[in-house]
């Protein structure tokens, strides 16, 4: 098969016969002596092919990751984007995980430390936030296992910062429930909150 013409495209080169175009690295086609008009074997080029885009997808990954830590699943995802091939993007992330640079559970202990003593979410939000991370439940379910005790110390510092400017009225009953409702988004349970609003109003009337 005859190479009809080879174009500079970004990182890699197009590779264009009469059956097909190939995007191959530079390295690649020197090392296989491939210049426009020789003949190349249909089943090299798509191995060279393959070859080129498994280094660019792996370099791509580890670019992403010099940036922020990402799960398993949403480094897949982002990938996909990019790659549209699901075996590549797999496989990448395979290699990615088999060299430690992707590692759920360190991640999972990290996000639930952000999203709760951080972010101050409350630990129905911080799971839903980390699930939507894809991460497995039982990964997420221990790494919060632990902060459940600083999620409900975090409630008043979370009302006085929020709404402290309009908890003004205990006896301002929508309010009260507009706080509650508030609170519920971030993740707080209820009676937890209703017990935080109630001192919150104690802790005025002392002072």
């Amino acid at each position: 098969m005859k190479i009809l013409s080879i174009q500079r495209v970004k990182s890699c080169f197009e590779v264009k016969t009469e059956a097909a175009a190939y995007e191959i690295d530079g390295s690649l086609l020197h090392e296989h002596h491939l210049t426009e008009g020789s003949e190349a074997d249909e089943e090299l080029l798509q191995a060279l092919d393959k070859q080129s885009r498994t280094r660019r997808a792996y370099e791509r990954a580890c670019y992403l990751l010099d940036d922020r830590d990402y799960s398993y699943a949403m480094l897949y995802r982002k990938l996909l984007q990019t790659y549209r091939d699901k075996d590549l993007c797999r496989s990448t992330c395979d290699r990615l995980v088999r060299n430690g640079l992707i590692d759920d559970r360190r991640y999972a202990e990290k996000c639930a430390e952000y999203l709760v003593e951080r972010k101050k979410y409350g630990i129905y939000r911080a799971k839903q936030e980390m699930l939507h991370r894809g991460l497995d439940k039982s990964l997420v379910e221990e790494a919060l296992e632990g902060l459940e005790e600083t999620a409900e110390e975090n409630i008043s510092a979370v009302l006085e910062k929020k709404y402290g400017r309009i908890l003004t009225d205990p006896k301002d009953f929508r309010t009260r429930q507009k706080v509650i409702a508030g609170m519920a988004r971030l993740g707080y349970n209820y009676s937890c909150v209703k017990e935080a609003i109630d001192a919150y109003f104690e802790e005025d009337d002392e002072e």
